[in-house]
């Protein structure tokens, strides 16, 4: 019965899961909700929206300013409040970090999700641009792109439209641009769901999310909070401290239409090696040894392109910053800030 489907629906099931390898978060002693807590700005969009973004100001620096970094979360299609964390060490370290939900959810969960001709992931880019734009004129360097899971890719689509918008490109926890990775992805969840809990994965109820027979916005709220509470604690090296974390998120963290409307705009035009090996800045990598999409990540990216930095953090799945904050700190600092 799992097999047959698992055939059926793995399409759309690795989706949804991958969300949440996508989603980056808090350590769980340092929130209590799922909120931003830095002050909100907000800017002008190419099509005069108004999207709110979050800014962490580095102090002035008079000898040698440090880059600001933009950090582009997950899913597609989750909230990112999660990620100030990562956040606010960069800031520690003397860069302005900016951070913001990308729009249909959250804080711009208002915004259009399609435009004329434009797909999510294009308006994603324009917005992320957007963003650059608004940095200060007073800043001779160009920014840093760091981007978590589902993130990273968003950061290379970014690339591959302004190479020449951004310095350096650090690619955490990726997903590799052609998926190798993603291939057992749904057979590794159900595994460690069994031998953590002895979940049943078979009954089709489990499996069925087609989004597009959703019968009311209460069975997409049950189908979201199953995600997260079976999904998330396989994304973590020690099971329990993630069913710790997944307590953390509930259902408006999440928009599963969006999700598969955003793989489905990347499907149709997803970044090529070719393209990739024609940027002429820095790439870095930066994982974890038992993070559910390595080594294949690794090794299509190393095979396809040449990485400047790689870092493999042991003891740690899909977020190091939680399960190994002090090893994290070290690679991350040494990453951006080495020359």
């Amino acid at each position: 019965m799992y097999n047959h489907l698992l055939k059926n629906t793995i399409a759309k099931f690795f989706q949804s899961a991958c969300l949440l390898a996508a989603a980056c978060l808090y350590s769980v002693s340092s929130i209590a909700n799922a909120a931003f807590t830095s002050p909100s700005q907000t800017l002008t969009t190419a099509h005069n929206e108004t999207l709110v973004y979050h800014e962490l100001k580095a102090a002035n620096q008079l000898d040698k300013p440090k880059p600001a970094i933009i950090l582009l979360g997950g899913g597609p299609g989750f909230s990112s409040w999660n990620l100030e964390p990562i956040q606010t060490l960069l800031h520690s370290f003397g860069h302005s970090t900016y951070l913001m939900d990308m729009r249909g959810i959250g804080e711009n969960s208002n915004l259009a999700t399609h435009r004329l001709q434009k797909t999510i992931t294009q308006l994603w880019v324009e917005d992320i641009d957007s963003l650059i734009q608004q940095l200060p004129a007073t800043s001779s360097q160009k920014p840093i792109l760091i981007g978590h899971s589902w993130g990273a890719l968003m950061a290379m689509l970014y690339t591959q439209q302004y190479p020449d918008h951004i310095s350096q490109l650090l690619l955490l926890n990726p997903v590799d641009p052609e998926k190798h990775a993603m291939r057992d992805l749904t057979e590794n969840v159900h595994q460690k769901n069994l031998q953590a809990q002895q979940i049943t994965w078979d009954d089709e109820k489990a499996w069925n999310n087609e989004v597009s027979e959703l019968a009311s916005e209460l069975q997409a709220r049950e189908i979201t909070e199953r995600q997260i509470t079976q999904v998330l604690p396989t994304y973590f090296y020690d099971y329990q401290q993630g069913q710790s974390y997944a307590k953390m998120f509930n259902h408006t963290d999440f928009d599963i239409e969006l999700n598969v409307q955003a793989w489905k705009a990347y499907d149709a035009n997803p970044i090529t090696y070719e393209q990739i090996r024609n940027w002429r800045l820095p790439v870095d990598f930066l994982d974890c040894r038992q993070d559910s999409l390595m080594p294949e990540n690794l090794q299509a990216l190393e095979n396809n392109q040449v990485l400047r930095k790689i870092i493999v953090l042991d003891k740690c799945s899909h977020f190091p910053w939680v399960e190994q904050p002090k090893a994290f700190e070290q690679a991350i600092k040494y990453i951006v800030d080495s020359e």
